[in-house]
């Protein structure tokens, strides 16, 4: 009875094939976010598995497979976070809603987010790297661009540059904000990055210039009279 209660147990702990799978590619997600796309090598991924040689070669054709899925991993789930329908009655808030979820996807999968960067590195040096990037931010940028189209026409956004020309601009600011912020803790509190962004995006899209209009405030926040209002409160 002991051997085969002691095999049903050994049963019931060996991991499928597909865990194992899974099991290397986060692996492989981790060492690339860590050390870089180059560094990922199977004995690296032997080494932060713990697993034999062997698991490599029988789940995968190649090491370029499991960088290809842990690329595949973490473009789809950042990705989903920018597809969802978006909350908001106005195209502005709809807009702030995909800053503000892209800003938080990357606080709350820090390693995700440096193995995405580490793959646009490598983007960099061979833009065919990875042939579905291109294509899923040209989706991306299509579906902000539809959001900046929806902002002019109906009033929220005033500008006058191409909305997927000003798609991609917005998405080289939310990147920037976020890498100088991983980089330089005192560069800008976690909590207020989203709120720096969405600022910097609306005022290039003219919704800030917009609400400050309608205050009967200019740019240099100035009423008409000349005189300066404060942002709360009821002045006589």
């Amino acid at each position: 009875m002991g051997d085969v209660t002691d095999a049903a147990i050994r049963t019931r702990v060996r991991r499928r094939p597909s865990d194992r799978r899974s099991d290397i590619v986060a692996a492989a997600i981790q060492v690339i976010a860590r050390d870089g796309i180059r560094a990922c090598t199977v004995s690296a991924l032997e080494q932060e598995t713990g697993f034999a040689r062997g698991h490599f070669t029988y789940h995968f054709a190649a090491k370029e497979e499991i960088i290809r899925l842990a690329f595949a991993t973490v473009a789809s789930d950042w990705a989903s976070t920018q597809m969802e329908e978006p909350g908001g009655k106005t195209a502005g808030e709809r807009l702030e809603a995909r800053i503000r979820a892209a800003i938080h996807w990357a606080l709350t999968h820090p390693e995700y987010f440096r193995c995405l960067m580490n793959f646009r590195v490598e983007m960099m040096r061979n833009p065919t790297a990875f042939p579905p990037s291109m294509a899923i931010r040209h989706q991306l940028w299509e579906f902000a661009a539809q959001m900046i189209r929806d902002g002019i026409n109906d009033g929220t956004f005033h500008c006058s540059t191409d909305p997927v020309t000003e798609a991609k601009t917005i998405f080289a600011v939310v990147d920037g904000l976020l890498m100088h912020a991983a980089m330089d803790s005192a560069f800008c509190p976690a909590d207020a990055l989203a709120d720096r962004a969405w600022e910097i995006v609306a005022d290039r899209l003219g919704a800030a210039k917009r609400h400050d209009a309608a205050e009967g405030r200019d740019s240099t926040g100035l009423a008409a009279d000349g005189s300066r209002k404060s942002g709360g409160g009821s002045h006589a």
